[in-house]
């Protein structure tokens, strides 16, 4: 039986925060459907083609002729070379200390990140990992976020597909909340919040193969909104063997090329929610699609409008993903 979803009030179980589900408003997944065409850079200006390589301060790369390379942040939010600090009372700050780089997917300017390659993919996730694993042994660090920003309206400066990676002296923000959750959950139930609520999840299924499950979770504060977790208990994804690790990359290329379809040439986050020394917490990855704007609720309030539920996107991707 189809569910019949009225506007209503939903509680994120991963974060805690809400989210309001407005279908009445009349939007179906084609309703937001982007048609104009993502901005292409200019290559003979964009840094990270070969022959550029002297443009940047190179960290590391894969292969010869590089398929991969890891970069520098020219613009970094997070400096090591900044003494880490921290002060309280009303005015409490921390120093910006901490690590940013950047990761070039791939030599070809033009390929979408979605677009390219198993193998190549493979090789993007072997590579994330590893800068992941060097900077959690670096002085201080607690906390690694790789995450991806495509399209203009996602905050992507650059065309030329690359990935971002963060290293945080503090674990703050929306992981931190996520792991008081996990934690609070395991204490009181003695279980993973993240598998105990996949079964009521399988409502909102968008896709599942042997080692991955990817989901429209419940409170989806955007619209497109999935969530794709591995089915065995991992809160690091550098502790995923070599067959997870396909199956890792293939199922994030199959999300983000089915939302193309639906979408059109949309612009889109991905975040990696893991956490190296917590085994509470459950590894995932969270996909943003960004088709709508934040407006006076979502800045006002911190709670989201989104007006496609994740009960009819999950309709509609299932869908599209069989006639492919």
């Amino acid at each position: 039986m189809e569910l019949q979803i009225e506007n209503e009030i939903r509680r994120d179980y991963r974060t805690g925060k809400f989210a309001i589900m407005a279908p009445n408003r009349g939007k179906r997944p084609e309703d937001f459907s982007v048609s104009k065409e993502v901005v292409t850079s200019d290559v003979s200006k964009c840094p990270f083609e070969y022959g550029k390589e002297y443009m940047s301060k190179e960290i590391m790369h894969v292969g010869d002729p590089w398929k991969i390379r890891v970069i520098e942040n020219k613009f970094p939010e997070l400096m090591s070379t900044i003494p880490l600090m921290f002060s309280k009372g009303n005015f409490k700050k921390i120093s910006g200390y901490g690590y940013n780089e950047v990761v070039v997917d791939s030599p070809d300017h033009n390929t979408p990140f979605e677009l390219l390659d198993d193998s190549q993919l493979k090789l993007w996730l072997d590579t994330v990992i590893e800068r992941e694993i060097s900077l959690y042994d670096r002085n201080y660090i607690k906390y690694v976020l790789i995450f991806k920003n495509s399209g203009e309206s996602a905050g992507e400066s650059l065309s030329h597909p690359h990935t971002q990676i963060m290293a945080w002296p503090v674990i703050i923000g929306t992981i931190k909340r996520e792991l008081r959750l996990a934690r609070k959950y395991k204490q009181e139930k003695g279980k993973c919040l993240y598998e105990d609520v996949l079964d009521e999840e399988r409502v909102r299924l968008l896709y599942e193969d042997n080692y991955f499950i990817a989901i429209a979770p419940f409170a989806s504060r955007f619209a497109g909104e999935s969530m794709i977790l591995p089915k065995r208990h991992v809160n690091f994804f550098a502790d995923l063997n070599e067959n997870e690790k396909f199956d890792l990359v293939k199922t994030l290329k199959l999300i983000l090329a089915t939302n193309r379809k639906i979408f059109g040439n949309y612009s889109y986050n991905f975040a990696f929610k893991e956490l190296k020394n917590y085994p509470e917490f459950h590894a995932h990855i969270d996909i943003y699609p960004r088709l709508t704007i934040e407006a006076g609720v979502e800045l006002g309030n911190d709670v989201f409008v989104n007006q496609l539920t994740p009960e009819d996107y999950s309709k509609k991707f299932r869908s599209v993903l069989s006639l492919t």
